[in-house]
């Protein structure tokens, strides 16, 4: 059995990392696809579960198509009505933040329900038996897309629910997963309540995130923790949790106003009380002012760590331990004597470690979200909840003076985390859960109708001043520059078939492509939107670069393609461009590297620009650029001194095709130098002062034709 697990985020994939590892265990083969692209993440984690029945593989990251501003501005819409049901009528901060989330996405507007072609690609090539999605329920979701494919292509569903306020506080379900894998009976009825999804495909595994978490242990004494951060052992430790902006964006000023009051109680123990902060992951609590210090523990050298001291009270720190490293928070937790947050899934792990909580009613904290009140006694959970700050002190007083009562800690703990009981461990259970569904019997897929995706109309006073590409699948436009229209045929931007048919049949979801002279961009767009790779493009004349940085914009491409403003060639420099034809500053040109001299302007002639030069090797080490999978040299008069000054880099092992325009009296040398990288010449065609070539690596394999797999493409 094969599952694949597409993750928004690493943190989701992270929560689900043991289930996984169980999984293979279990004799089935897994892979992990993480929609926010970081190669290093990747080898980190394919070094985690080092099994060659594991990969992880490149996803879209959300839909690259002509609705890419359409979808989320339709889902987010569909998020505001969800947001304005009775359910949430005291949900004020939803409320606004999901408002303004909308008021980004303003100025499009259209249907989402066009199809995705990469998604129907990414699975067509991955072929599971079951698509494992985390967290699926998210402002304007780019996963919807990927569970629509799903559909079309007749593979499972699943979702696994990241985080105790995923159904509550990420907007609406926009697509319905067969199954649903939730922590608790709360949530069960959440997903009835609040989405209207079925009950019976509801099942309540427990919150695998924890694992961890359970299995720690104390690795430092009392007086071991405290004397490094210059703290007295002898004294109650209050450890204050911060929360996410959303739920409080002045925490720092809230935080002053507890600690004055603590120091000016009648309680004496409060009064000389240890007090850490530890700061919310996601948000800097100090700003660009705070001043850290590293802090070291000999018996956790590992944990990362910093101590600041911002509140002139020599008793009162901010402590920041690396998320990644849940030793940090559980010392912490362990040395406490209480803890203390407004509304943050840290009370969760205070609880599993046995601690009482308080919090302090405070505006829209805990009554602008559903989700905190599961936290008190009113609905079986454990933290006291108080009106003022003074009630507040009150509370912390009594708890001081007396014995802390685990039962119903513990309770909450068993219900809410681990419902099929406290000491099972919830990710093998999950793993047995998955095997099981997956194992029962199940329709037949449907194989999907080959039906082109709808065209949006483009608006009509846009449609004056942009013009299409000339390409059979996607309306993909570049501003109408004077340059643009020198090359406009029939009012859209002719395309080289030759180079398409080699984008589509080499580039694939998560390539790296290199285009060298890029122009205007329309190759680095199909590359990036149509599939799905991460372009950096080279272009150094002065407006087609411009032309370039605009038509990246115009297609929302910023997050894809890298447009260096560089000339490449086989020397370093500043040297001359020098255009082939009358038109300064376009996108066609050679490069003279020669050294350049200053010349008075009426010395320049209108034909030549200077410009900085670089060899491709020198510029992918100082720029610390991704390496390239694919490369297109688009103008013959340079091809062969771009590869002269790319020697590590052809060596390096990541190529895995080249396109090239090349001079006639120049084909024999390129290819012996891309030959001696491993790559071998495929196709050649003959032009009237050119020769278009494509080399290839022996062992590539080009990307899956998805109309083999029974979804076609148009």
């Amino acid at each position: 059995m094969k599952f694949l697990l597409v993750a928004k985020q690493e943190k989701n994939a992270a929560a689900f990392l043991d289930a996984l590892r169980c999984l293979i265990e279990r004799g089935h083969s897994v892979t992990l696809s993480i929609q926010e692209r970081d190669e290093t993440r990747d080898q980190r984690l394919r070094q985690q579960i080092p099994s060659d029945r594991f990969a992880v593989v490149p996803c879209p990251p959300a839909r690259l198509d002509e609705w890419t501003p359409i979808a989320p501005l339709v889902r987010r819409l569909r998020d505001c009505l969800q947001y304005a049901r009775p359910e949430w009528a005291s949900a004020a901060a939803l409320q606004t933040r999901i408002a303004s989330k909308l008021r980004q996405e303003l100025g499009a507007e259209g249907d989402s329900e066009a199809i995705a072609p990469l998604f129907d690609e990414f699975l067509a090539s991955q072929q599971p038996d079951v698509l494992l999605v985390s967290p699926l329920v998210h402002f304007g979701s780019a996963q919807a897309d990927l569970a629509a494919s799903a559909r079309r292509l007749g593979i499972p569903l699943w979702m696994l629910l990241f985080s105790w306020d995923n159904l509550s506080t990420k907007g609406c379900l926009h697509e319905e997963p067969d199954l649903m894998f939730v922590w608790n009976e709360q949530q069960r009825a959440e997903a009835a309540r609040l989405h209207g999804y079925p009950t019976d495909r509801v099942v309540v595994v427990g919150a695998p995130r924890f694992d961890r978490f359970f299995d720690l242990r104390p690795a430092l004494e009392r007086q071991e923790f405290h004397a490094p951060l210059g703290l007295d052992a002898g004294r109650a430790t209050l450890l204050y949790l911060c929360s996410s902006r959303l739920i409080a964006p002045n925490e720092l000023e809230f935080i002053r106003r507890w600690l004055t009051t603590i120091r000016r109680s009648g309680v004496a123990a409060l009064r000389a009380a240890n007090v850490i902060v530890r700061p919310h992951p996601d948000v800097d609590l100090l700003g660009e002012n705070g001043r850290y210090e590293r802090q070291r523990w000999t018996d956790l050298p590992a944990l990362d760590s910093a101590v600041a001291r911002p509140f002139n009270d020599a008793h009162a720190v901010v402590l920041r331990t690396s998320v990644r490293d849940p030793e940090g928070l559980y010392e912490s937790l362990v040395h406490s004597t209480a803890v203390v947050g407004l509304n943050t899934t840290a009370e969760l792990e205070a609880g599993i470690v046995g601690r009482p909580v308080f919090t302090i009613a405070s505006g829209d904290s805990q009554q602008a979200t559903l989700h905190f009140h599961y936290l008190t006694p009113e609905h079986g959970g454990f933290v006291s909840v108080a009106e003022s700050l003074d009630d507040h002190v009150r509370q912390l007083a009594a708890t001081l003076d007396r014995a802390i009562d685990p039962a119903p800690i513990r309770t909450f703990v068993e219900s809410f985390l681990r419902p099929h009981g406290v000491s099972r461990a919830v990710s093998p259970l999950l793993a047995e859960t998955l095997e099981q569904h997956a194992s029962a019997p199940r329709g037949k897929r449907v194989a999907v109708a080959d039906a082109p995706p709808p065209e949006p109309e483009l608006d009509a006073r846009a449609a004056r001043n942009v013009l299409p590409l000339a390409y059979k699948r996607a309306r993909l436009v570049v501003q109408a520059s004077p340059a643009a229209l020198r090359y406009a045929v029939d009012g859209a931007i002719p395309l080289d078939p030759r180079a398409v048919d080699w984008l589509e049949a080499s580039v694939g979801i998560g390539d790296v492509v290199y285009e060298v002279q890029a122009g205007l961009g329309a190759y680095a767009l199909l590359a990036a939107r149509q599939r799905g790779a991460v372009v950096v493009a080279f272009e150094a004349g002065y407006q087609a670069f411009a032309s370039l940085c605009d038509n990246v914009l115009l297609n929302g491409s910023q997050a894809s393609i890298i447009p260096v403003p560089l000339a490449l060639a086989e020397g370093s420099g500043c040297a001359d461009l020098k255009y082939e034809r009358d038109y300064p500053g376009g996108e066609r040109y050679s490069v003279r590297l020669t050294p350049w001299r200053l010349r008075p302007d009426a010395g320049v002639r209108p034909y030549v620009q200077p410009a900085c030069v670089s060899t491709l090797d020198a510029t992918i080490e100082h720029y610390r650029l991704p390496a390239p999978t694919h490369l297109r040299l688009a103008r013959q008069a340079d091809a062969l001194a771009v590869l002269k000054g790319a020697a590590r880099t052809l060596e390096g092992g990541t190529l895995r095709s080249i396109w090239a325009r090349v001079a006639p009296d120049q084909e024999e040398e390129v290819t012996a130098v891309v030959a001696k990288c491993g790559l071998r010449q495929t196709t050649r065609t003959t032009r009237a002062s050119s020769v278009q070539v494509v080399f290839e690596r022996a062992a590539a394999v080009g990307a899956v034709d998805v109309r083999a797999a029974g979804n076609g493409r148009s």
